[in-house]
């Protein structure tokens, strides 16, 4: 009798995680996979964001409120399997962390460095984080650049 409840319940077992393997396999391969190892808000003391395209200088980040608003940004950088095409990035953050270290993530169009490692980004994920990381942190310099055309 205690053979045929093992049984069962490595049957069900064996069913419940293949489960969750093909679901979590779905979920990435429909979504991408995020991006790992960015710091959380209390480990952050300032963060500097640069934008290539709009050639202005680097902002330097303070307020909490508007740290926790660029980790969020980094929330659109899910990437894809395959290989990166290296091409320049137009989005800078360094988040300088209270221990002394800095973490970086830079982005173009279709590809996202992690602390100099390059990915593939998913869909059009890349050109989301530019569009709105210059709205929000850039909007003057972006007003400038349209008046001027």
């Amino acid at each position: 009798m205690k053979k045929i409840r093992h049984n069962r319940f490595l049957y069900y077992l064996t069913l419940i995680t293949g489960s969750v393997i093909i679901t979590s396999i779905g979920y990435f391969f429909m979504n991408g996979i995020p991006l790992f190892g960015v710091p959380k808000i209390e480990d952050v003391s300032y963060v500097e964001i640069s934008s290539i395209r709009l050639d202005t200088n680097t902002r330097k980040i303070t307020e909490i409120q508007d740290i926790k608003t660029a980790i969020s940004l980094t929330n659109f950088l899910s990437y894809k399997l395959g290989k990166p095409e290296q091409n320049e990035a137009l989005i800078e953050f360094v988040f300088h962390l209270k221990d002394g270290n800095s973490f970086v993530i830079s982005s173009n169009e279709k590809t996202v460095y992690s602390n100099g490692k390059a990915y593939t980004l998913k869909d059009d994920n890349g050109t989301t984080f530019i569009k709105v990381t210059e709205g929000i942190f850039f909007f003057d310099d972006l007003l400038k650049k349209e008046k001027g055309r």
